[in-house]
């Protein structure tokens, strides 16, 4: 026989539905209020959902970027020159799993011609079983009226390109960040397969292989990238 639950305890469970309710409103309200466009993106599928200050900010509803594709709204939206953020962004999170990832770019609202600056963070957020992720938490805040001036533009590319190369020395392994860090206190291969005990053709071919990925052309550019990217 069902025990039938009392009246007290009947109006115990819908004083907490009620404040479970309460609690899901306010909370929902400061995630669409927030001054900042925050969006989920699937790796594979691009953005999967946004708050409304996204929607508002960039013109384009939920619904739109679900119609269209989450990885063709990021195309619409971002600056040709930018397309590496989302992407690297991507690149990133299919090899590491913890640390954070953000970027400045330049995107624009659907019907406007000019693009305004934000900064992007963006962290895992869901992980498929074998512990790969499958979601990234995004939050974009728009720096356009704090950079009202030519210092401030040159800091904001020069923050962007420095994180871009970043995350290409993180691709490397470990043997060629050993020997690119050698490269940049200007040592020859020979040295360096002697300090590492390699031979100079092994040393040789990392150093091929390491500018290919990195693409440079030169040990100067090499050198400055690496640089940038806080290395050497």
């Amino acid at each position: 026989m069902t025990k039938v639950p009392s009246l007290d305890k009947l109006q115990e469970l819908e004083q907490k539905v009620r404040e479970l309710e309460e609690k899901c409103a306010f909370l929902e309200r400061v995630v669409h209020e927030v001054p900042a466009n925050i969006y989920l993106s699937d790796l594979q599928e691009g953005v999967v959902w946004c708050n409304k200050t996204n929607e508002e900010t960039l013109g384009y509803s939920l619904e739109e970027i679900r119609r269209m594709g989450g990885l063709e709204y990021m195309k619409q939206i971002v600056h040709p020159e930018d397309l590496n953020i989302p992407d690297d962004s991507i690149a990133h999170y299919h090899e590491f799993t913890g640390a954070e990832f953000g970027g400045v770019f330049r995107a624009k609202h659907k019907v406007q011609e000019e693009y305004k600056w934000f900064m992007g963070w963006a962290k895992a957020f869901s992980h498929e079983q074998d512990g790969q992720v499958k979601e990234i938490l995004c939050v974009d805040v728009d720096m356009s009226p704090r950079m009202n001036t030519d210092k401030q533009l040159i800091t904001a590319l020069q923050e962007n390109l420095r994180l871009k190369n970043e995350l290409l020395i993180r691709s490397l392994s470990k043997r060629e960040i050993e020997i690119l860090c050698l490269v940049c206190q200007g040592r020859s291969s020979k040295s360096i397969a002697n300090q590492l005990f390699l031979s100079v053709h092994t040393v040789n071919t990392h150093r091929r292989n390491i500018q290919a990925r990195l693409g440079t052309s030169n040990v100067a550019d090499l050198v400055a990238l690496a640089k940038e990217a806080g290395l050497g």
